[in-house]
């Protein structure tokens, strides 16, 4: 099975992370890739609460900000 790997971000009017493109072209939203990370499926980040204890996440070594964001 091929690595999944987040390439670019989906983000709102304000410019928040809402959701992800893979490596595949699949999209899926934050909660999917927490999912994910749980059963191992996507690798390079990693889960992290925020402020308020909501699960999100963030690149083991590379900021997610830095993503292209899909057009």
């Amino acid at each position: 099975m091929k690595s999944l790997k987040i390439e670019k971000l989906i983000k709102d009017g304000e410019k928040n992370i809402i959701g992800y493109e893979l490596n595949t072209g699949s999209i899926i939203d934050n909660e999917q890739a927490v999912y994910m990370i749980k059963k191992g499926e996507l690798s390079g980040v990693r889960i992290v609460c925020d402020e308020k204890g909501k699960e999100k996440i963030e690149g083991r070594d590379f900021n997610l900000e830095n993503l292209p964001e899909v057009k």
